[in-house]
Parts: C-alpha cells; structure tokens; sequence
C-alpha cells in the first residue's frame, strides 16, 4: 500500500472516527497525524505500519 492509499483511507475513516481517538489507540501524536492528512508529511515505516494496522483491522 502507498502512503496516498493510506492517507485517502484515513481520511474516509475520519468522517466515523476522530483523529484524537485513532491517535490515541495508534500511539501516534495527532499533529503528525494531521500533517500526514494534509499530504505534509508521509509517515515512517514504523509509523505507517501502525496506522494502516488499525485502519484495515478495525473496519
């Protein structure tokens, strides 16, 4: 998966979910998250295997 691919992912996830509480459960500071939404910023494997973890896991 592609950080675009997982960014429009989040982004769908966000109109259920907010962004503190993935934040929270993925251990990720919400400002990179934000950032990563906005297309600032493409997340670190680390980060991006977390996120894409919950995304997939937790429809």
């Amino acid at each position: 998966m592609t950080q675009e691919e997982l960014r429009e992912i989040y982004k769908q996830r966000l109109e259920k979910e907010k962004q503190s509480y993935i934040s929270k459960i993925v251990k990720i500071d919400p400002s990179i998250l934000s950032k990563f939404k906005h297309g600032k910023f493409d997340l670190y494997p680390d980060l991006f295997n977390r996120l894409e973890a919950y995304l997939l896991n937790n429809k």
